[in-house]
C-alpha cells in the first residue's frame, strides 16, 4: 500500500486523534491554571480563622479552597503535604511537619526579631503575620488613687499586688479553668522568674516530661509554689483555677479586681465600657536584658511549591493587608509599619520587636505536640496548685 493510499485510508482517524490530542492538552492546561490553592487551619479560633479566610478571599488570585483540620488531634507531616499551605500557630508542631523555606520577600517586611522567632538552620520556616499576646491588665482608678508607680520586675509585682489590695478586694485574678489561659499563666511566670534562656530550657524540659508519661518537671514546680504563696498571701483570688472570663468581668463591674492577667485575644471580649479603665502591661520580667514576650504567632506555613502561594506570602504580609486583617481579628500586625488596630496591638508589636528574646511561644505551643498531653498537665498543675 503507498504512503498516499495509506493517509488517505487513515485521514480521518488521524485528524480524530490529533483533535483529540488538542483537547486533552487545552484541558489540561485549563485545570492547571484552575487548580485551587488549597489552605489548611489548624487550631486557629473560629472567628478568626474566618476572618483571616475573608483576607485571603480578597488577595488570592484563582481558586482557593480552605480546610479546617482536626484541632483535636496531633497533625502528621503526611496530612499536613496534603495541602499547598497551613495556618497555625509558631509551635513545636509547626516545625515538624516540615515546611518548605518561606519567600524572602515575604520576611524581609518584619522587625528583625519576629523574623527571628521562625528562622532555624539558616531559614524561615514560618511567616508570622499576626501576633497574640498573654499581658497584665491594671485597674487605672486604684493605681492612681494609691498613687502606685508602674511594675518592673517580679519583686515590684508582688509589692504592687500588696499595695493594691488596700482598695481592691482582689489584687490579681487569671483565668484558670481554661488550659490555654493556665498554660499562659504559667509561661508568664516561669520566664519572670528565671528568665528568656532558661525558660527555652524549662520548654525542653516540659516537652521531655509529656513525651515519656513523668510528672511536672522540678523547675515548673518552682513556678508553680510561687504561684501557691500569692495565692496564700491573699494577692491571687482563691478561686481562680475555677475562674472563667465571666467571672473576670463580674469582678470588674463590681470594682473589685486591682489586677488581671489574661490573653489579648480573651481581653477582647470584655466590653469596652469596662476594659477602658485598664491599662496593659508587659507581664514582668525577670531582668532587663534577657526576656521575651509571650506572644503567640499566627503564621503561615508553605507546604508545597506552588506560585500562586508565593504571592499570598507576599501579600499577606503588605501593610494594607496586615493593617486589615489587625482591624479585623484585634490582634497585633507583625509588619514593621502597618497600621494596628489600636494602642494595644500597637505595643504588642513593638514589645515583640523590642525584647531581646523577641516574641517567645508559651508552654502550649513550644512542648507539646498533642492536645490530649495538653489537657493531661493541665489538670495534674490544677492538682498541684490544689
Amino acid at each position: 500500500m503507498s504512503k498516499q493510499n495509506f493517509f488517505e485510508k487513515y485521514k480521518m482517524f488521524i485528524v480524530g486523534i490529533a483533535g483529540l490530542a488538542v483537547i486533552l492538552i487545552a484541558n489540561l492546561i485549563f485545570l492547571g491554571k484552575n487548580t485551587a490553592t488549597k489552605i489548611a487551619f489548624y487550631q486557629i479560633p473560629e472567628n478568626t480563622q474566618k476572618q483571616i479566610e475573608a483576607e485571603l478571599l480578597s488577595i488570592t488570585e484563582g481558586k482557593v479552597k480552605f480546610h479546617t483540620l482536626n484541632a483535636l488531634k496531633p497533625l502528621s507531616e503526611k496530612e499536613a503535604h496534603k495541602y499547598h499551605m497551613v495556618i497555625t500557630y509558631n509551635s513545636r508542631t509547626a516545625i515538624s511537619i516540615g515546611p518548605e523555606p518561606v519567600p524572602d520577600n515575604a520576611v524581609k517586611y518584619l522587625p528583625t526579631k519576629i523574623q527571628l522567632s521562625t528562622y532555624q538552620d539558616g531559614k524561615n520556616y514560618a511567616l508570622p503575620f499576626l501576633l497574640d499576646h498573654y499581658e497584665l491588665a491594671l485597674y487605672t482608678t486604684y493605681k492612681n488613687q494609691l498613687g502606685l508607680s508602674d511594675i518592673s520586675d517580679f519583686e515590684s509585682f508582688k509589692n504592687y499586688l500588696a499595695k493594691i489590695k488596700e482598695a481592691a478586694d482582689f489584687p490579681l485574678i487569671a483565668i484558670g479553668s481554661d488550659d490555654n489561659e493556665l498554660m499562659g499563666f504559667v509561661s508568664a511566670m516561669a520566664q519572670s522568674i528565671y528568665g528568656v534562656n532558661e525558660y527555652f530550657d524549662i520548654c525542653q524540659e516540659f516537652n521531655k516530661a509529656q513525651a515519656r508519661g513523668d510528672e511536672i518537671p522540678y523547675r515548673i514546680r518552682v513556678v508553680l509554689d510561687e504561684i501557691k504563696e500569692l495565692e496564700n498571701a491573699g494577692l491571687l483570688h482563691k478561686n481562680w483555677l475555677n475562674a472563667n472570663i465571666k467571672d473576670v468581668v463580674f469582678l470588674m463591674e463590681q470594682h473589685q479586681l486591682g489586677a488581671f492577667v489574661t490573653y489579648l485575644s480573651t481581653q477582647r471580649q470584655i466590653p469596652y465600657v469596662l476594659i477602658k479603665y485598664y491599662n496593659s502591661y508587659l507581664f514582668p520580667q525577670h531582668d532587663s536584658t534577657a526576656f521575651g514576650v509571650i506572644a503567640p504567632e499566627i503564621v503561615a506555613l508553605k507546604m508545597e511549591s506552588d506560585k500562586n502561594v508565593d504571592l499570598i506570602f507576599e501579600k499577606l504580609i503588605s501593610n494594607q493587608v496586615q493593617t486589615n486583617l489587625s482591624k479585623e481579628t484585634m490582634l497585633a500586625p507583625t509588619a514593621a509599619i502597618a497600621e494596628s488596630s489600636d494602642i494595644q496591638s500597637d505595643n504588642v508589636r513593638y514589645w515583640c520587636s523590642a525584647a531581646n528574646g523577641g516574641p517567645v511561644p508559651d508552654f502550649q505551643k513550644a512542648s507539646f505536640i498533642g492536645p490530649d498531653r495538653l489537657h493531661e498537665y493541665a489538670d495534674k498543675i490544677r492538682d498541684y496548685l490544689k
